[in-house]
């Protein structure tokens, strides 16, 4: 796996660090994307396709084609193309899948901590925003379902958005536990919305394969279900915009798709089609490559931590490639994490607060797609700091 260096390369992650974090002498280990090289079979597509006029693009038979067996082979999932919308990525669909399916002034329930544009879309969408937190045991998290279905009821959720996998706390969810959030969703009409982003990036060594939400106990739920996916995340490639939204409910696919076209969102860019259906055709032994080199980056902090630094958690990752580390044991506010990771060890991340509140001012969120140097940097600044 050829790792890039992305410095002046219009790269958010690199780029915006003075912007975004006051400095640009930092190590980015923030933004969710990856640092390795693109895939080849991605970029001989879209060398090919950029020969060619850049007119207008008509979506061709063969992405849907090409969506298809991947759910299929991958995730289990038998995908028709009437069920398939595009959108130009997964953050603006929830913001559409709120203003679609929920009224302003209703309650749409999310499980922090988790990636914070779920709050945004239901607050922009001027809905109520319940936070029904996971629950930490060990080194993981679960759903305490007594209160998530406490929660359902007492504000009327009209819509839950879930995470599969789940960032920040990187689980994979089971088909057991992904069924009793459905069955109480089901009971009180709640209508799911399952972000899927990250399908594709597990664990090698998990020992189970993800659940797709609406395959679950052979897709009895999934007509109450809109899956939002994309290989965006999976073969890098977030700047060209493209994401699919699965919804196999005809009445639920209508609303959305008539949302989209109100507003001329049903247009598509033709580089995110050309790269989406050629990393899909050719880009498995990359992406096999890549996760041997995320997750072998991920043991390696770990365990460092673990020896070093016993009393900072750093969670279990079945999922994603953004560890969750709990430096409590060292600091108590988001001022006094920033002054250790930031100022001190001179690493840009995501801070816990983002995905919860105060209640994890004392996390941070890791991308660890990236080459080994930086991984061992890290940890051997924020070691030496801490234990001074």
């Amino acid at each position: 796996m050829k790792y890039t260096d992305r410095l002046n390369t219009y790269s958010y992650k690199w780029d915006a660090l003075e912007r975004e974090f006051g400095s640009a002498d930092l190590i980015a280990m923030w933004v969710a994307d990856m640092d390795f090289e693109c895939a080849d079979c991605i970029k001989e597509a879209l060398h090919k396709y950029v020969d060619d006029p850049l007119g207008y693009f008509a979506t061709p038979q063969e992405y849907y084609d090409e969506i298809i067996k991947w759910e299929k082979e991958r995730h289990g999932f038998d995908v028709k193309k009437e069920w398939i919308s595009v959108t130009p990525g997964i953050v603006p669909a929830l913001y559409w899948g709120v203003k679609t399916y929920v009224k302003p002034g209703e309650a749409v329930m999310i499980n922090t901590p988790v990636y914070y544009p779920f709050k945004n879309a239901i607050l922009a969408g001027g809905c109520k925003c319940v936070e029904s937190q996971l629950v930490e045991t060990g080194r993981t998290y679960v759903i305490d379902y007594e209160k998530f279905e406490k929660d359902v009821i007492e504000n009327n959720v009209k819509l839950y958005i879930l995470c599969n996998p789940h960032n920040p706390v990187g689980r994979v969810w089971t088909e057991d536990e992904l069924r009793k959030v459905l069955e109480i969703c089901r009971r009180h009409n709640v209508l799911v919305i399952s972000d899927e982003i990250h399908q594709d990036i597990v664990d090698p060594k998990l020992g189970r394969k993800k659940v797709t939400t609406a395959t679950v106990d052979g897709g009895k739920y999934q007509d109450m279900i809109i899956t939002m996916a994309a290989v965006s995340k999976t073969f890098n490639i977030a700047a060209v915009q493209n994401s699919f939204i699965i919804i196999p409910n005809p009445e639920l696919k209508d609303k959305f798709d008539s949302f989209l076209g109100t507003y001329s969102l049903d247009d598509v860019n033709g580089f995110g089609h050309i790269a989406t259906m050629a990393a899909m055709k050719g880009g498995k032994e990359w992406l096999d490559k890549a996760l041997d080199v995320i997750y072998g980056n991920y043991h390696y902090m770990r365990e460092r931590f673990d020896a070093e630094l016993p009393d900072v958690k750093t969670f279990d990752l079945e999922g994603t490639y953004l560890p969750w580390v709990d430096f409590g044991a060292y600091v108590k506010t988001r001022d006094e994490l920033e002054d250790l990771i930031q100022g001190k060890c001179k690493l840009a991340i995501d801070y816990g607060e983002w995905f919860g509140g105060p209640d994890y001012a004392a996390f941070a969120r890791f991308n660890l797609a990236t080459k080994r140097e930086y991984i061992e940097t890290a940890c051997d600044r924020i070691i030496a700091e801490l234990k001074k």
